[in-house]
């Protein structure tokens, strides 16, 4: 798409309709994984504790601030006030996903361990441990056989 718009173009200025239509689809593939993420039974712990939460919300809000702008900006890019406010609002909306994306790299996921699993563990917790008085039967130091 974006090269059909860039040999199409009568002009050399920035493709705006492979842009919105990139954020589209992002915007709409996640929305469906956080959907997803929400209808999942499995999950225990709450939704914003987990990695890939603060990494969808940075990219939605990425590509959500974006569409906006790329729609706008076709019609204005122009405007020299415009072009103020759209290098202001770009970076602003970078800033903000670099953050939350750092706040996603950086967070440590609780480790749940299913109950199936706990249960075999209780099972092993009554053996007696080894020690020294419980292993004399394997001395084999001893000639006394």
């Amino acid at each position: 798409m974006c090269a059909f718009d860039f040999f199409t173009a009568e002009d050399s200025s920035i493709a705006f309709l492979p842009l919105v239509v990139e954020c589209t689809v992002f915007l709409i593939t996640i929305v469906f994984l956080f959907f997803e993420l929400i209808q999942d039974d499995e999950i225990i712990i709450p939704i914003s504790q987990t990695t890939i939460f603060w990494i969808a919300a940075a990219f939605i809000l990425y590509f959500a601030g974006n569409f906006v702008l790329f729609m706008y900006a076709k019609i204005s890019i122009q405007d020299e006030s415009f072009r103020k406010n759209y290098t202001f609002i770009y970076s602003s909306v970078t800033i903000l996903k670099n953050i939350l994306l750092c706040i996603g790299v950086t967070i440590k996921e609780k480790r749940i361990i299913p109950e199936e699993e706990t249960e075999e563990d209780e099972d092993f917790s009554d053996d007696i441990p080894l020690s020294k008085k419980n292993l004399d039967f394997l001395d084999f130091d001893n000639d006394s056989r």
